[in-house]
């Protein structure tokens, strides 16, 4: 499918920090070799407890319960948006499902984003495209940046790119090619490390805003080998818990 002018298109995002799922409506139109966006609707809804427990426990689970959860999920974000297009009484074109990423290891040829577009398309009846990731994965990317193009076309006129999610990644032109790759954790870690607190994030980053650069710790982070490679290179959660959090768990911090 073709996307053409005032298409109106809703787009649907699970990031690892688990805050929700977000929800954007935007109508596109090509000028040039740039692409005008404006946003009608957006918001955030945000997991329940239990939704929360399954999802960070969902690389735990075994093949048949991880195929189930994938369908559920789907129903949930099929029933949230037909929810959101009722709310905001709009008519959208096509719908774009990010998933929720389970598993990201595309040295070994596989990326999932579980949460099932079929199910989203059954329960709207509006077409939705899936499993952005794994087509790159396959013909030997990382699957990861997600939107390096997007960038190029809606933000072209900036420098750089900088997204700052559960993992921190880059875009930007360089020589006529668009380049992007992961740079490090970001609310991958800093949630993880609120929960130590028994909070959900640091609000406006107080908790942080009060501490201290332990250097030693940040000399033994800057050794990890991911950054001394050159991209295209992509982060995942299974990194995140193999070298990144037993790196800083070998140092005996505190909150002060």
């Amino acid at each position: 499918m073709i996307l053409l002018n005032n298409d109106l298109v809703i787009g649907i995002m699970s990031g690892t920090s688990l805050d929700g799922v977000d929800l954007c409506a935007c109508r596109f139109e090509k000028e040039g070799d740039k692409i005008k966006y404006q946003i009608i609707a957006a918001e955030t809804i945000a997991y329940s407890p239990e939704w929360k427990n399954q999802l960070s426990d969902a690389h735990n689970l075994s093949g048949i319960h991880l195929s189930k959860l994938n369908t559920d999920l789907g129903s949930l974000l099929g029933t949230i948006t037909l929810d959101f297009i009722h709310k905001h009484n709009i008519k959208p074109t096509l719908i774009a499902s990010h998933g929720h990423t389970i598993f990201h290891q595309p040295a070994e040829g596989f990326t999932l984003q579980i949460g099932a577009g079929s199910h989203i398309a059954a329960i709207t009846g509006i077409n939705t495209i899936c499993d952005f990731r794994s087509i790159d994965v396959a013909l030997g990317g990382q699957g990861a940046p997600l939107v390096p193009i997007g960038d190029q076309f809606l933000f072209g006129e900036f420098e750089a790119c900088l997204n700052l999610g559960g993992i921190a990644n880059i875009s930007f032109n360089d020589n006529n090619q668009r380049i992007a790759f992961d740079i490090c954790p970001v609310n991958m870690a800093l949630n993880y490390f609120a929960g130590k607190l028994n909070l959900e994030y640091d609000d406006r980053g107080k908790i942080a805003s009060e501490g201290k650069v332990n250097e030693a710790l940040l000399i033994s982070l800057n050794t990890l080998s991911f950054y001394n490679q050159k991209g295209p290179k992509s982060l995942g959660k299974e990194w995140f818990e193999e070298a990144f959090l037993p790196t800083i768990e070998s140092f005996a911090l505190s909150k002060n």
